[in-house]
């Protein structure tokens, strides 16, 4: 499994203009502090473009929400650790597509709205 520094280079090429992001998380409990981490990460890489995350569109997937119960944080969890601004998030499970269309349609919608108004949307 890639590393955060991957992660870290990813972000610094793909942020510069973007017009909303998707937070995917691993909704394993053994990885909650590789999420914080990497939602730390993505604040600071925001900040050092000048870019307020609470400003920018923002949706979250949980994703591995098919893997046992006692193995993963719900999705109610993880909105409460994660999800501070209390946006759109999606339960998933991406290797079998489930929440993946949903998320697609919830980022979707905010990027029409954006367009729509002209202005950047919560």
């Amino acid at each position: 499994m890639p590393g955060q520094s991957y992660y870290n280079a990813t972000r610094k090429l793909v942020l510069p203009g973007a017009d909303v992001v998707v937070f995917v998380a691993d909704s394993q409990a053994r990885r909650f502090d590789d999420n914080l981490e990497s939602l730390q990460n993505l604040q600071d890489n925001l900040l050092g473009q000048g870019v307020d995350i609470r400003q920018l569109p923002v949706v979250f997937q949980y994703n591995k929400q098919d893997l046992p119960r006692d193995l993963i944080l719900t999705q109610d969890e993880m909105d409460d650790a994660l999800n501070f601004r209390a946006v759109q998030s999606f339960s998933a499970d991406a290797l079998h597509g489930i929440g993946v269309f949903e998320t697609l349609k919830g980022v979707s919608e905010l990027v029409l709205k954006k367009l729509a108004t002209g202005r950047e949307v919560a």
